[in-house]
């Protein structure tokens, strides 16, 4: 029996390895809003996301999914673009996505016309400004990057890679602080095992 309790520990971490392993593939539902404005409705396995899409070269239809790498904003791979789309989104505040998405289209195609729209303009040049404190205190890692890995793609419109996508980095799920929680009274009654 105590052998038993000996391994509880590593299959409690085994089981909570598996099931915090997410599904990479991101579905595009629709436009709740309608048009092409952002938050976009989407799903990565069987988590639903509200996202905004940050190229607007490529097109995708509803019910479209395609396998993505899941990126924290403050990863120090990514490029100086990625950084300045974080800072865009984490501008969001439910009434602005408009200014919000053409800003995010602009940093990754600078002929998108943002003349006119002075709050676009606004963002775009509070993001470029690497001076900035957001991406020196530690506000990078707030955000998370959903972009297209190459790979498999279902129901594709037409011949165009997916788009890529930002949102509000996920909190941590309750399945992962259960998984925790068995791992630390594992290792709490392998210790009384132990001692009696």
């Amino acid at each position: 029996m105590k052998k038993l309790f000996a391994l509880l520990p590593g299959v409690c971490l085994a089981l909570l390895s598996l099931t915090a392993k997410a599904d990479p593939t991101l579905t595009f539902n629709s436009v709740p809003g309608g048009g092409d404005i952002g938050p976009y409705s989407m799903t990565l396995g069987s988590t639903n996301l509200l996202l905004f899409c940050m190229n607007d070269q490529n097109f995708i239809q509803a019910g479209e999914s395609w396998t993505v790498d899941v990126v924290n904003a403050a990863d120090p791979s990514l490029s100086t673009s990625y950084k300045e789309e974080a800072y865009i989104y984490s501008q969001y505040n439910g009434s602005n996505a408009t200014d919000v998405q053409l800003a995010l289209w602009y940093i990754f195609d600078n002929t998108e016309n943002l003349s006119g729209d002075m709050g676009a303009q606004s963002l775009v040049a509070a993001a470029t400004d690497l001076s900035n404190p957001f991406y020196t205190d530690g506000g990078l890692s707030g955000y998370t990057l959903y972009l297209y890995d190459g790979g498999t793609i279902t129901d594709q419109y037409q011949n165009y890679s997916p788009q890529n996508f930002i949102g509000a980095a996920p909190e941590p799920s309750s399945l992962a602080l259960l998984g925790s929680g068995l791992i630390g009274l594992a290792g709490v009654a392998r210790r009384k095992l132990v001692r009696g």
